[in-house]
């Protein structure tokens, strides 16, 4: 029974995360030119008076900004340390334990019978990362106002669910499998292998770990983690290209101001371009606002 309920759900949902991902990538990709001036965080080439003299950083220069931010967190570091702590050590320890799942399905097709005690220590210590900044991390959020303002209750559930999700996972292999990389490996290998018997007969302490997964993986693609990833594309924080004549800027704005209003209100008549009902916009002084 726990093995059908596996196959169904924990497969299911992978399947769903995948779609439901790509779907929001597409998404993101098709999206409009963002109005910059309601993103910008500060610190912008653009609030330099003669900003159209300077040089805007390249490509690899945005690259190297995103992989530091990713990495380090800075801003959490400079704006709120004690939250950093429990932030960095969240983040650092789900690299580590994404890269040691790849580690896995690696070493479960190339190392056959291989015991490394430091695979188990590495994924041993990724998990304790991960579930002391996820504590630490749903801890602040409950008993700081100034941070519950930002989360709505949905957001608290998930980190129960990753709380539980790793308290599952260190159960399945510390004590299920003893702790013991070569059966873990070789676990790992029936699950690569798809071999239909062993998973209708699935172990019931990796059944219920998956199980806990399932309902992460389907919210994953409309979580603010994903928004926050698919950003990096939209380059949100660090786009500095400037809409000069003849630019492909100038071209997007051009062709989103020739679009039609599809909605009407006092001020707005649906059915105009967008280019004319910025010009048919009366000033404040106009409207009679001082």
């Amino acid at each position: 029974m726990a093995g059908i309920a596996v196959l169904v759900f924990f497969y299911g949902s992978a399947v769903f995360c995948t779609i439901a991902g790509l779907m929001m990538i597409v998404r993101y990709i098709r999206a409009p030119l963002h109005l910059h001036w309601e993103l910008y965080r500060g610190s912008s080439i653009y609030e330099l008076p003669e900003w159209r003299t300077k040089q805007h950083p390249g490509f690899s220069t945005q690259l190297k900004a995103i992989i530091w931010d990713i990495l380090s967190l800075r801003e959490y570091y400079q704006r709120n340390r004690p939250f950093w702590y429990f932030l960095f050590s969240f983040h650092f320890g789900l690299y580590l334990l994404i890269l040691w799942h790849v580690w896995l399905f690696v070493a479960a097709g190339t190392m056959p019978g291989a015991k490394p005690v430091w695979g188990i220590v590495w994924g041993h210590t990724a998990t304790a990362l991960v579930f002391v900044g996820s504590v630490g991390i749903l801890t602040k959020r409950i008993l700081n106002k100034d941070l519950r303002l930002y989360y709505p209750p949905i957001h608290y559930a998930k980190w129960v669910f990753v709380i539980v999700a790793l308290a599952g996972g260190f159960y399945a292999v510390f004590f299920y499998f003893g702790g013991d990389s070569a059966s873990v490996l070789a676990y790992v290998n029936h699950q690569l292998a798809f071999e239909l018997e062993s998973k209708l007969r699935a172990p019931g302490a990796t059944s219920a770990h998956l199980l806990i997964v399932a309902p992460w993986l389907i919210y994953l693609p409309f979580s603010h983690i994903m928004k926050l990833f698919l950003r990096y594309y939209h380059q949100l924080r660090w786009d500095h290209k400037p809409n000069l004549t003849g630019s492909d800027v100038e071209k997007q704005v051009i062709e989103l101001l020739n679009k039609r209003v599809s909605w009407s209100a006092p001020h707005i008549q649906s059915g105009q371009k967008w280019g004319e009902v910025a010009v048919s916009l009366p000033n404040k002084t106009e409207a009679g606002v001082d």
